[in-house]
């Protein structure tokens, strides 16, 4: 699927030998973090992971495409309905199929038979609830609360999904078909399957390294599960699939799809793939394609807004080993049975069927190849970031050694040229370590005292975030409760942009004054997620409408007037009590995010001063070696021309090394 790239990892892992190689003869520690982490990001790179997340509308056609584009059958495509579960698709030694239940017990089974009847007995429905949001139901009511709930949990559910009542029952009847489907399955909330991971033995080699994921359908506004969204943050690239034909292009829930958080920060990695193109003419494709590119051509890249036929791609697998007499044979079985789908004839240049040139006719009609194109463009850059990372580090640690075999060369001609001179080297190193040991502790303290004191600047900058937002929001006119929720939610990222920020100028620091510490990249970067999402803030709106009340007066009668008093909802109270809520929230979130800062300035102090001390020990170890050696002058010329040809068999490496680099740096621009 992607030669290039292949071809350039495999020299990338055979740099990689190489560079094991030298650490080995050169002694170099193996069971440092930074040498550890090299070895464990080799691995992964060598397993070729990329993550390929499905999502869609109801009846979009997912199960048919992941099928065609696996060029195997291994989804049931006649289920009109898919339960809530996730399932994973991957590269395995044999057909196998793991589901794990919403009470944390699994299930394995193994061959096609008995895989096949789990899948069509678990992703479909029961004809009586096809139209009621199961996912949704099993997700906020069933599994959320292990079928212990209240009467207000399911009447919340019921209003909550009104939108997706798109089979127009009416009210009464859709209320009821969601309580029948709850009352049956409160008991058996444990059975139901969250997750299916399914392995199989593609024979192609190109997708033994891609992982796909097919989640629950997108809800009539938008919306997926929480689980599901994690995936989609983690993906490598998502694909959005929505017919071309039947609903219009234009959509509330793939626009609310698109406005989501979770998809927001992984918007480059969106495609929007338009099924079903077969069933359309030529004319009429063009300008629905040319319609959807300008819905979403701002949002999506062009290149990544693809109309395709899964249909017709699967046809394309099932012929491609046949003869031209068993194609003829089998579109005669099909004609005779009513089921020769008219994309599929052949067009009347083809009297005398050549199965290349059909073959290319219908690969016309089905596009996977554009598919296949735009993931070679996009799919790999998260890789080819990956291999340059690998042979960063690796150049690194080359350069450490270099420069410790310069070191030593010189401190063993000094020892063959005179002893006495390099007892004094070895006394001055160790008196100029011992000073950098001095030095740089303070310099770490005084670092972290300007970050963490009372007037530092993780407080002053929290300070500043938490003033900016009650300016944003005291900015907001008529009590606009949505513009709350946005400036919430846009100053709730820049806190966690703020933690981010601290952090590596923290470390930036570190590594600007520890002049003498090797491993720079020792540090990570650990920020945390604030604990606010769009259910805390519905969860705020909920708890303080109740309280948004204010006392009205009236006046009755003539002769002998009495004064009356209610209540009744004010939006500017509750907008108030939202304002009062979040503005708690945000601070909480703010010194809970001081504190983790404060104890990351210390951690990372605490890491900077025991590596530069191991270092400095490593330091006087091999200088205290050096100077015990009793090596007459030809023993240690020896060990001097050994550590030179070590050395000249390093540069070439290290010439490669960045030349490589820099070629696959070119190629993620």
């Amino acid at each position: 699927m992607i030669t290039n790239y292949k071809q350039i990892k495999e020299e990338v892992l055979e740099m990689y030998q190489d560079f094991l190689a030298v650490v080995d003869e050169a002694n170099f520690p193996l069971d440092n973090k930074s040498m550890i982490a090299l070895k464990n990001q080799a691995e992964n790179i060598r397993k070729d992971k990329f993550l390929l997340m499905i999502a869609g509308e109801a009846k979009s056609g997912k199960s048919t495409f992941i099928n065609a584009f696996l060029g195997q059958e291994i989804l049931p495509m006649d289920v009109k309905q898919c339960t809530s579960a996730i399932v994973e698709i991957k590269y395995g030694e044999g057909f196998t199929l793991t589901a794990t239940y919403a009470g944390s017990h699994t299930k394995k089974l193994v061959g096609e038979k008995d895989i096949k009847e789990f899948l069509v007995k678990n992703a479909a429905l029961n004809d009586d609830y096809r139209e009621i949001p199961v996912t949704t139901i099993n997700n906020e009511v069933l599994i959320k609360y292990k079928g212990r709930f209240s009467e207000r949990v399911i009447t919340d559910l019921i209003n909550g999904v009104q939108p997706e009542n798109i089979y127009g029952l009416s009210s009464t009847e859709y209320a009821k078909k969601i309580r029948s489907y709850i009352e049956k399955n409160k008991y058996s909330w444990a059975d139901i399957v969250t997750k299916m991971v399914i392995t199989y033995p593609f024979e192609d080699e190109s997708l033994k390294g891609i992982e796909i994921i097919d989640s629950p359908g997108v809800n009539a506004q938008g919306r997926v599960g929480d689980i599901t969204n994690e995936y989609i943050e983690n993906a490598n690239a998502i694909m959005f699939l929505k017919p071309i034909t039947g609903a219009a292009l234009e959509s509330t829930s793939f626009r609310s799809f698109l406005e989501s958080k979770s998809v927001e920060r992984n918007g480059n990695a969106l495609f929007l793939i338009l099924t079903r193109a077969a069933n359309e003419n030529p004319e009429n494709l063009e300008r629905l394609q040319h319609e959807a590119l300008k819905l979403y051509g701002n949002t999506i890249k062009t290149s990544q807004i693809i109309s395709v036929d899964s249909k017709v791609e699967l046809f394309i697998n099932k012929i491609s080993n046949m003869t031209v007499d068993e194609i003829e044979s089998y579109l005669d079985e099909l004609d005779s049975n009513g089921r020769l789908d008219a994309f599929i004839t052949p067009p009347r240049s083809m009297r005398m069927l050549i199965k290349e040139k059909y073959i290319e006719f219908l690969k016309a009609k089905s596009n996977f190849v554009t598919v296949d194109h735009a993931l070679n463009i996009f799919g790999r850059k998260t890789h080819y970031l990956a291999l340059s990372e690998l042979i960063g580090r690796m150049l690194k640690v080359y350069i450490r050694i270099q420069d410790d075999l310069e070191e030593q060369i010189k401190l063993n001609k000094l020892k063959v040229k005179d002893p006495t001179e390099l007892a004094r080297q070895i006394a001055e190193i160790k008196r100029k370590l011992n000073e950098i040991n001095a030095k740089m502790g303070k310099t770490v303290d005084e670092v972290v005292t300007r970050y963490t004191s009372d007037s530092g600047i993780v407080r002053t900058k929290a300070k500043s975030v938490i003033d900016e937002f009650t300016t944003c929001v005291g900015a907001i006119s008529n009590d606009d409760i949505n513009q709350l929720e946005k400036i919430s939610f846009r100053k709730i990222d820049e806190a966690k942009k703020f933690q981010e920020e601290m952090e590596k100028n923290i470390v930036a620091e570190c590594n600007a004054a520890l002049i003498a510490l090797s491993n720079e990249n020792k540090i990570k970067y650990t920020s945390l997620e604030p604990d606010f999402t769009a259910e805390t803030f519905a969860e705020i709106k909920q708890k303080t409408e109740a309280s948004a009340q204010v006392e009205k007066s009236y006046t009755s009668g003539t002769t002998f007037k009495k004064t009356h008093y209610s209540s009744e909802y004010s939006r500017s109270e509750h907008f108030r009590l939202i304002k009062s809520s979040i503005q708690t929230r945000i601070k909480s979130i703010q010194n809970e995010a001081i504190n983790n800062l404060i104890d990351f300035a210390n951690e990372t102090a605490a890491t900077y001063t025991e590596e530069l001390a191991a270092n400095a020990k490593a330091k006087k170890e091999e200088l205290d070696r050096i100077m015990e050696e009793k090596k007459n002058a030809e023993e240690i010329q020896e060990t001097i021309e050994s550590m030179q040809k070590l050395l000249n068999q390093i540069s070439p490496l290290v010439n490669i090394a960045k030349e490589r680099k820099g070629g696959i740096d070119a190629n993620v621009q």
